[in-house]
């Protein structure tokens, strides 16, 4: 697999000094720090098992930040809460079903 957690780290590494120069060129630090946030939770998440949980909080970090951007409107609340619902269900797994266990140590 070419998408490892070192790979993620790296990634990572670069996208926190990319951000951050951008919020340092632009001072478009609010909401931009949850931008950033953002992405490299979902970047993060991407990489490792059970990273969807990761996914969800980078994606509502987002949410929060578009939310911000939009002057907290209550319109803007409801349509990205329905976009991370969306989201939030098209990214988590199935449930795995679990098999019952055997005791053959009798047998």
């Amino acid at each position: 697999m070419w998408w490892t957690v070192e790979r993620a780290n790296a990634v990572t590494g670069g996208i926190w000094l990319l951000g951050l120069g951008i919020l340092f060129a632009t001072d478009f630090w609010w909401p931009g720090i949850l931008v950033l946030a953002g992405i490299a939770t979902i970047v993060q998440g991407s990489a490792r098992p059970g990273g969807w949980k990761a996914i969800h909080g980078g994606l509502g970090m987002l949410v929060i930040a578009g939310w911000a951007v939009l002057d907290f409107s209550i319109v803007a609340l409801f349509v990205g809460m329905g976009v991370y619902a969306i989201g939030a269900a098209l990214i988590r797994p199935a449930p795995i079903e679990k098999k019952p266990v055997y005791d053959h140590s009798l047998e």
